[in-house]
């Protein structure tokens, strides 16, 4: 007997001896964070965490599995209480055949199957999970829980050398059907090595040096993808195209043109006049647009590029009747890339206009290589990015105020424009004085009356201090006046992104949602269940947020009665959230066709692109927008948007949201 368990005992030890894995969390060259995963033969642990600017998530995940590896269970908790109020959190349970679980969407089934729990804080090593789940299924497909069904596959293959050995990967694209798949890096067991490329990367400890060569198959992956798109949606090649009888939007004169035909030859406008009197070139593409309006192309002035998902955002921009995109932080190779393509038309994207991103160094930096400590170091990267073909430097919060003075000279010396964050220390007048011609985020319309706040011990301290002071701040105080009439003149340009700080936990009178309107609606179970705002707030709170969306609107109306340059960005899901600035900006009181100049004619003039875009004229490229509504009198019909017109090229709406699993209604 003894015999027996002098045997049997080490390889019981051996079997529930724990195996630890560490990751390391990547930004940009730097380390961030760290995930690290301990498992035994029926459990596993997983702490994630990472800095993102005093964002990011620090979670705790524990595991319990059955026979294959199939999950029983899992408790998620909060390490802080940005991710669960009180360090609560969600747990599931698998039982029997059935499951419940617990948190913002509690629930229960009697059958599972093969579905698989999805939480709502999750980790690479979830996605992997997934993964490995999804791979072993007879059609590498199964159904998600709370909501939404998932397949697998396979999209590249390569070996790695990691601690001297080569380690074969696969990365297994997981695609929902709501736009571009995500992918993670599987090893030869099949557990995670690395996360998808991103601002943010989780991979193996040591295993820092191969990134560069996943993100590169990443990316090459992406662009196939991207370009079967265009590909599918190609419009037949004609020698012309001829919008007739529609209702024509003068941006340069905020009027309409009745009954208007528009003939386009290449990608320029070539003739204008009554329906009545243009002729149509022989074998031109007629386009009945009776009853509709036409208007110039719309340009988001704040939005984020990411190859990793090229093939949903920018769809989704274009079938909003979104023209140009202004990107004002991404990596430049990312950039680079979907400018040339959209220019060429083998990417489906607006035209890209690019800011140059500029931040300082520290633990709370934003996510880019572009850190600057130095005079020379900064004027070096504005000297890059103006190489490149940028129109503007964007500055961070970190960029130390005595560097302002030397980017902004070196940027107007160089015909660039400069905008920003209100970097720690200044105020919005200090760094209009500096040199600023822009900032972005009306948040800092608040902050910047309390220094104080600046120096707290958190990176967007801007943010919330506005949530803290916005529900009864008076913005109709002569400090708020002395101000406007500051940035009046100086002919500051506000990037005011207001559909970011709008009350979205009570619907609007129409029972639509304060910034996507009707369309939540639309999207995809899962996309839905990410977007939607979380549990009810106390009626305290709710009144409060009320407070503060209305004074955001009423700050809004100042600036524009004073003569401010408004520019329309979003910083927000791509093209729907556009349509939803645009209401913000008619429910604060700018008549709707205000708005729409705003969001056409003022962006082409702060950018000096009027010889060529803002308007609909002979000689313009001919960027468009077919609404079946009447947006100059109600901004809302925005939604209604049929086709839209990019250099020429035409696209249905429609068709270019289904692509990214949004069906309109």
């Amino acid at each position: 007997m003894r015999l027996l368990l002098a045997l049997f005992l080490p390889a019981l030890a051996s079997a529930q001896t724990p195996d630890t894995t560490s990751y390391v969390v990547w930004n940009h060259g730097r380390p961030a964070g760290e995930m690290r995963v301990v498992t035994t033969a029926d459990s596993a642990t997983v702490r994630f965490r990472y800095q993102d600017r005093q964002r990011g998530p620090r979670i705790e995940t524990r595991y319990r599995f059955g026979a294959n590896g199939v999950v029983l269970g899992l408790d998620v908790r909060g390490l802080n209480a940005q991710m669960f109020p009180n360090e609560s959190g969600e747990s599931y349970t698998r039982e029997g055949d059935g499951a419940r679980w617990a948190g913002d969407d509690s629930g229960r089934v009697a059958t599972v199957g093969n579905a698989f729990y999805v939480a709502g804080a999750t980790s690479p090593y979830d996605d992997a999970l997934l993964a490995r789940h999804l791979l072993a299924q007879p059609a590498q497909s199964a159904k998600l829980l709370p909501v939404g069904q998932a397949r697998a596959f396979v999209a590249a293959e390569t070996t790695v050398t990691f601690r001297s050995a080569p380690v074969g990967l696969r990365l297994v694209m997981v695609d929902v059907g709501e736009g571009a798949p995500g992918g993670v890096w599987l090893d030869g067991q099949d557990r995670v090595f690395a996360s998808a490329a991103g601002w943010f990367i989780t991979v193996r400890t040591g295993a820092e040096g191969v990134l560069p060569g996943l993100r590169s198959i990443e990316r090459a992956w992406h662009g196939r993808r991207s370009a079967d798109v265009a590909k599918k949606f190609a419009p037949p090649s004609a020698p012309s195209v001829v919008i007739k009888g529609g209702d024509l939007f003068d941006s340069e004169r905020g009027t309409v043109r009745p009954k208007q035909s528009i003939v386009i030859t290449g990608d320029r406008i070539t003739a204008i006049g009554p329906a009545d009197e243009i002729k149509a070139p022989a074998g031109a593409t007629i386009i009945d647009a009776t009853g509709r309006t036409v208007m110039p192309g719309m340009w988001d002035m704040h939005t984020h590029l990411h190859f990793t998902g090229e093939t949903d955002g920018p769809l989704r921009q274009l079938a909003a009747g979104i023209t140009t995109i202004r990107d004002v932080a991404s990596d430049v190779d990312a950039a680079l890339s979907q400018r040339a393509r959209a220019d060429s038309g083998t990417m489906l994207s607006p035209r890209v206009v690019l800011a140059g991103f500029i931040e300082g160094p520290g633990n709370w930096a934003g996510p880019s290589a572009a850190l600057v400590s130095t005079e020379a170091e900064a004027r070096a990267w504005v000297a890059r990015y103006d190489s490149l073909g940028y129109k503007q430097i964007k500055l961070y919060n970190l960029v130390h105020p005595d560097l302002v003075p030397a980017i902004a000279e070196e940027a107007h010396k160089r015909g660039m424009r400069l905008s920003g964050h209100i970097a720690r220390g200044l105020t919005i007048q200090a760094a209009v004085t500096l040199g600023y011609d822009e900032f972005q985020h009306s948040a800092f319309l608040f902050s910047t009356f309390f220094q104080d706040s600046l120096y707290l011990p958190r990176m967007r301290a801007y943010s919330n201090l506005a949530a803290v002071v916005a529900p009864t701040f008076d913005v109709e105080a002569q400090r708020v006046t002395d101000l406007i009439g500051f940035l009046r003149a100086k002919g500051t340009v506000v990037d005011g992104t207001f559909n970011i700080w709008q009350d979205r936990s009570t619907l609007l009178p129409d029972g639509t949602d304060a910034v996507f309107g009707p369309t939540l609606a639309w999207m995809g179970p899962i996309t839905r269940r990410a977007l939607t705002p979380r549990g009810g707030l106390k009626p305290e709170d709710a009144a409060r947020a009320a407070a503060a969306a209305a004074n955001y609107r009423r700050y809004l109306k100042r600036l524009y009665d004073a003569g401010i340059t408004l520019v329309a960005g979003t910083d927000n899901f791509e093209g729907l959230s556009f349509q939803g600035e645009l209401e913000i900006y008619e429910r604060s009181g700018i008549p709707a066709a205000a708005v729409l100049q705003i969001a056409t004619l003022v962006p082409a003039r702060v950018m000096k692109d009027t010889a060529n875009y803002g308007s609909i004229a002979v000689g313009k490229v001919a960027d468009l927008v077919i609404v079946a509504g009447k947006p100059y009198e109600h901004v809302t019909d925005l939604r209604k948007t049929e086709r839209v017109v990019r250099a020429g090229r035409v696209y249905k709406s429609r068709d270019l949201y289904v692509q990214t699993g949004i069906t309109p209604r």
